[in-house]
C-alpha cells in the first residue's frame, strides 16, 4: 500500500511512505515488439514464472494499462523469463495498436493503480508513455 493514513489532532492526515516512491517502475516495449522489464521492476511487480499479463485499453483516451495475474486465461501473455529479464510476447498486440517501436523503444513509466484491482481482477499498473526523442535530431533548425 502506497499511503499510510492516521487521525492527528482531529485531522485526516495521510502520511506518504518514501520506501514506495524510491523505485521507479518502466517497461519497455524493445525492437523485437517484446514488453520488457528492468529487474527493479520485475522485484517490485513480483514477476516471475507462472504469472500472466493482461493489458486494457480506455476507449475514451487510449490510455494502456498492465495487469499482473496468477492464473493463465485466455485474454493473458505468459511471462518469460531470458537472460535473466522477464517480458511479455507482445509483438501482434503493439502492432495492432499502432506503436511504432522498430525505430526505437517505447517506454512507460508504471503507475500503480489499485483501485483498479477488483474490477480488473489482478494488479493494475498505468502505463505513462515518456514522450519520444527523435534520436535523429540534432537540433530544432529546420534544414531547406
Amino acid at each position: 500500500m502506497y499511503l499510510c493514513s492516521q487521525i492527528l489532532n482531529n485531522m485526516a492526515i495521510t502520511l506518504l511512505s518514501a520506501k514506495q516512491f524510491a523505485t521507479k517502475l518502466k517497461a519497455t516495449i524493445q525492437a523485437s515488439g517484446r514488453l520488457g522489464f528492468t529487474a527493479e521492476t520485475a522485484t517490485v511487480l513480483g514477476l516471475e514464472s507462472g504469472k500472466y499479463a493482461k493489458f486494457a485499453k480506455d476507449d475514451e483516451n487510449d490510455s494502456l494499462y498492465l495487469i499482473i495475474i496468477n492464473e493463465p486465461n485466455e485474454d493473458a501473455f505468459e511471462i518469460r523469463l531470458s537472460s535473466g529479464y522477464y517480458y511479455v510476447p507482445t509483438k501482434v498486440m503493439f502492432d495492432t495498436l499502432g506503436f511504432n517501436y522498430e525505430n526505437g523503444n517505447i517506454m512507460f513509466d508504471l503507475v500503480r493503480q489499485p483501485s483498479y484491482d477488483d474490477d480488473l481482477q489482478g494488479q493494475v499498473y498505468y502505463m505513462k508513455q515518456r514522450p519520444i526523442k527523435n534520436k535523429d535530431k540534432k537540433n530544432d533548425i529546420e534544414v531547406p
